[in-house]
């Protein structure tokens, strides 16, 4: 059996996906550990980011491979939409049964039963948790009934996320956004970013430091508010074309490249299993009546217990074809 880390990936893609998933930690562990709220505002655009990359990699890897004649993609990402949905619920009530009494909530399966048409909806329910899953689930199969139904791949999908994301953008200059909603219109505004030949873009939008200068900028208002779906869209690009742009010229050979290869090949799994480590270790330390762990400890555990659990299921793929086939049911 050949490894699991295939060689035709993009290097800076899973590299920007695995610094994500380290902000993503620390995002949870200022939730987890009681820090000061303020530092959320600047953290407030992760959930968004997450589903902006499963839409660019719609654009960047699917729609090259339907072009070049790859005809199941349009089923591939619908299936894989109808899995990560199924993959929502069913987390939802293994959380709900198992661990009815979370960190800052309690859950409720029966009212996760009854809401079920809110949360699939509108969503932005207290009733379910892994809430960022069900708009990533609806950019993917959208992205694959467009492709289906439209005779030009590109073309389609590309209408698709401006009507989306178009549409949101306008919505939301009168009021707040459903929850559902706004991460998917981030999802299609991923999908047409990652469909843009970068060539045409303007030479400093391509370079680390100009697009450093931008995301300090775009800090400013948080320091005053919440973001707005535009200041979102706005950071969540610009951040994502940071490290996109920077893993491009990162080495291979500094320590830390593996560790994010790893964790951004394993995305969704890394996601999870955070939130697994965070919920230990605040369990934990309830128990012994310790009371929340500080932000540090958090941050070092969250990451450590991940990356372990990442390294460990990548090994196990590797050496047990019937792992790496549960892993694909589950995450690919």
């Amino acid at each position: 059996m050949k490894p699991v880390l295939a060689a035709s990936r993009d290097r800076a893609l899973d590299l920007t996906r695995g610094a994500l998933v380290l902000c993503m930690v620390v995002y949870h562990a200022v939730n987890y550990s009681g820090a000061d709220p303020a530092v959320l505002r600047h953290l407030r655009f992760l959930p968004g980011a997450f589903v902006f990359l499963a839409g660019f990699g719609v654009g960047r890897l699917y729609l090259p491979r339907w072009e070049a004649g790859e005809k199941d993609v349009p089923l591939r990402l619908c299936w894989r939409g109808v899995r990560i949905l199924a993959l929502f619920l069913a987390l939802n009530v293994i959380a709900h049964v198992l661990m009815p009494a979370s960190y800052n909530r309690q859950l409720d399966l029966a009212e996760f039963a009854e809401r079920l048409d809110v949360i699939l909806g509108p969503g932005g329910v207290r009733a379910a948790v892994f809430g960022v899953l069900p708009p990533i689930a609806y950019v993917l199969a959208a992205c694959g009934a467009a492709l289906a139904l439209g005779r030009k791949g590109r073309g389609a999908v590309r209408l698709l996320g401006t009507s989306v994301s178009g549409g949101a953008a306008v919505l939301a200059i009168f009021s707040p956004l459903p929850f559902n909603l706004e991460l998917a219109a981030l999802g299609f505004l991923g999908v047409l970013a990652g469909s843009v030949n970068t060539g045409w873009l303007p030479l400093w939008l391509r370079q680390p430091l100009p697009l450093l200068v931008v995301f300090f900028a775009l800090q400013a208002p948080l320091l005053r508010e919440e973001p707005g779906f535009g200041l979102t869209a706005a950071l969540i690009t610009v951040t994502l074309a940071l490290l996109y742009t920077t893993g491009r010229r990162i080495s291979s050979r500094l320590a830390a490249v593996t560790p994010l290869l790893l964790m951004g090949r394993n995305s969704l799994p890394a996601y999870l299993l955070q939130i697994a480590a965070l919920q230990l270790l605040f369990r934990t330390m309830r128990a012994m009546g310790i009371g929340p762990p500080d932000l540090i400890s958090a941050i070092v555990f969250t990451a450590t217990v991940t990356l372990a659990g990442i390294a460990a299921t990548t090994t196990l793929r590797i050496r047990s074809p019937l792992a790496d086939r549960t892993y694909r049911a589950l995450f690919a």
